[in-house]
């Protein structure tokens, strides 16, 4: 017989949703225990550009709602966790940066007049004032005599994910154990945990909440989408400085959006989404990059561009399906039985989503019990996962 005990909450995937809910949960008392077959934040999470969104997306769609809502206070949130004063305590991880800029330059009017409008962004977006080489508060590549356009201030924070990882994993590493072998969950619910050096063990979960992205496949009461991004990175001694912003286009969604970061050599990179992201899942490789340089040449004619390093690679999001493949408004959370499917959508919806599975609990009967785990304590963990410019298969041009 192999080793076997009952636990409150089995959390199959080590992402940021994962890890806040396991965090959550431990913190309101429940057993949980977390299993990731890979590394934590392997999937979307270190893809992503870590901002905490307060709504600018929405804002620029002129979208308001309970969901929009929702989205304007996770920047709050996320500060007071990082300042150790909410529930999930975050002291440890790094900011990259405590607001973005949103610039446009020959953006529509009608655009930026609904965004301004839009009640979301009240409150959360100041004007800068006007200047070029005198405006100081402007990002230094936009502090240029040839810039002629407005720019503001946003209040949306740029996390460090590997840092927030670090310290949700740190203090949750009891509770977090990596699986190596075939699919886990059986039929009558409960949990094998595989590995070649160990003796399996069996984990009879009160319930079980899926949280691996793209792993979700294959439910068929809880479909998930797959939305690809083809994401471009730059980087070089020539770049001017970091930079955190969404530009303005002509359509809902951001035409760039840039965060900078610093690969494991020290080196400091552009990763840019947005619009240039989202279209260029019709490109490929050499093209995309292409089109990333094209479109730095034409917002930033002044900086020299040749000398920049340029790489690429794609990314499916994997979220609950919409209809016709739209994005998602908001969180994704299923259930089948004592089964649950969960997709944050966003980065910054991590807290919400841990909040909406622990409500269902009670509805399932499942009450905070504890449990000893020193019984896994030699059993292997997950490390951390790396960046995408860090990856050892990129090609650079």
């Amino acid at each position: 017989m192999n080793p076997t005990f009952k636990i409150d909450v089995a959390i199959i995937g080590g992402g940021i949703a994962g890890l806040w809910l396991l965090a959550r949960l431990r913190k309101r008392g429940y057993s949980a225990l977390l299993i990731e077959s890979d590394r934590l934040g392997a999937g979307q999470t270190l893809a992503a550009q870590g901002i905490i969104h307060g709504g600018a997306k929405y804002g620029l769609r002129g979208y308001a709602g309970p969901t929009a809502d929702a989205v304007a206070g996770m920047p709050a949130l996320w500060r007071r966790c990082l300042n150790g004063e909410d529930e999930i305590d975050l002291r440890g991880a790094a900011l990259l940066a405590d607001h973005q800029y949103l610039w446009a330059t020959r953006a529509p009017t009608s655009r930026l007049v609904a965004f301004f409008a839009s009640k979301l962004m009240r409150g959360h977006v100041e004007k800068l004032a006007e200047g070029g080489m005198d405006a100081g508060d402007y990002p230094p590549v936009l502090r240029h005599p040839d810039f002629h356009g407005a720019v503001y201030r946003l209040d949306e924070p740029i996390l460090d994910v590997a840092t927030v990882l670090n310290v949700l994993a740190g203090r949750s590493q009891d509770a977090i154990v990596r699986n190596q072998g075939p699919a886990i969950l059986k039929a009558d619910g409960n949990l094998t945990l595989h590995h070649p050096e160990r003796m399996q063990w069996v984990v009879r979960p009160s319930v079980t909440v899926l949280t691996a992205g793209a792993g979700n496949a294959g439910l068929p009461w809880a479909t998930l989408q797959l939305r690809p991004l083809h994401m471009v990175m730059a980087r070089g001694v020539n770049l001017p400085g970091p930079l955190y912003a969404h530009c303005v286009g002509t359509g809902d969604v951001p035409r760039l959006t840039v965060t900078s970061h610093y690969d494991a050599s020290g080196r400091l990179i552009w990763y840019l989404g947005g619009g240039l992201a989202e279209e260029g899942v019709r490109r490929d490789r050499r093209e995309q990059i292409r089109a990333a340089r094209r479109e730095l040449q034409a917002l930033l004619p002044w900086v020299d561009w040749n000398p920049v390093e340029f790489a690429a690679f794609t990314i499916q999001r994997a979220e609950a399906h919409q209809h016709r493949g739209g994005r998602p408004a908001t969180t994704g959370v299923f259930r089948d039985g004592r089964v649950i499917a969960a997709w944050p959508t966003k980065l910054a919806l991590a807290p919400l989503l841990a909040e909406q599975i622990e409500a269902m609990l009670p509805t399932l009967g499942v009450t905070p019990h504890p449990v000893d785990l020193r019984p896994l304590a030699e059993w292997p963990r997950p490390g951390i996962g790396a960046y995408p410019w860090d990856r050892e298969d990129l090609e650079w041009s």
